[in-house]
């Protein structure tokens, strides 16, 4: 008896067929949902870090040095969060 040849696999961006198999709209739903996490997480650091800076400088009367140190903290904070976020998305967990 003759057999059917099988068609190919279906293969992710990588060839692996599966990043096929885990893809679909709960992945996509569940990497907007951590990305989303990325962005929340930024702009509080930002503004968590202007606005302590903000109290501090009111209660010393030191203004505008402690306000821009924390909005400097805050910034660097948020960078450092997000490539670690980041590179735990990119590695899958």
């Amino acid at each position: 008896m003759p057999s059917t040849p099988e068609p190919p696999k279906s293969t992710g961006e990588n060839g692996s067929s599966q990043e096929r198999a885990e893809g679909g709209w709960p992945a996509t739903m569940a990497l907007l949902g951590k990305v989303g996490g990325i962005g929340w997480f930024v702009g509080a650091s930002i503004a968590l870090g202007a606005y302590g800076g903000y109290w501090l400088d009111r209660h010393f009367d030191t203004a505008p040095v402690l306000m821009i140190s924390g909005l400097a903290l805050g910034v660097a904070t948020a960078f450092v969060g997000m490539i670690r976020l980041l590179g735990a998305i990119r590695r899958g967990r």
